[in-house]
């Protein structure tokens, strides 16, 4: 639209500049009147045109701002999903390390426990030797306050003696002392 009313405004100027110049033609002050009309017109377009290139670059900076808020409301669940991952993964390693000790209490249990249930067979055959004995001793003549201590002691050196028999037994068969 801009650029008809600028080619309507060309021609009038030419058939004005092209006109004689005398103050009688009437021609002459039609030609003025229709130019005048013309640039008020390319005038009035020319304003509207600026008003509206202002509309659209506020619209335009508008979408571009809409633009940005809408490339990070898409960011935030990600960076939300991220954290979520980032407790997580602390949380599994938490765990890991949590499993690992238990795993070592758990070992540390069964050896006491293993402990525990040799000392309880040593002891158990330790009664079994006191009851033996004390029936021994009755007939022996020793008196039973001696035959205690000697059999207190008797239950340490057999228990050493448990252990070294243990100790034997997982030695593989060519690195055991005694045996050729």
């Amino acid at each position: 639209m801009f650029l008809l009313q600028r080619a309507e405004l060309n021609r009038a100027q030419q058939m004005v500049g092209g006109a004689s110049s005398s103050r009688e033609d009437p021609g002459r002050s039609v030609l003025e009147g229709q130019l005048a009309s013309v640039t008020a017109r390319a005038e009035d377009t020319l304003a509207q045109l600026r008003e509206r290139e202002q509309e659209l670059r506020t619209a335009l900076a508008w979408t571009t701002t809409l633009e940005a808020e809408m490339a990070e409301l898409r960011l935030r669940p990600e960076a939300a999903e991220v954290a979520r991952w980032r407790q997580e993964a602390e949380e599994a390693a938490r765990l890991r390390a949590e499993a690992g000790d238990l795993r070592t209490q758990l070992g540390e249990e069964r050896n006491r426990g293993d402990m525990l249930r040799s000392e309880m067979r040593g002891l158990e055959r330790a009664l079994a030797l006191v009851g033996r004995s004390r029936s021994a001793t009755s007939r022996s003549g020793i008196p039973s306050g001696s035959a205690g201590h000697y059999l207190t002691g008797s239950s340490g050196r057999w228990r050493n003696e448990e252990e070294e028999r243990r100790r034997r037994e997982r030695a593989p068969e060519g690195a055991r002392p005694g045996r050729e």
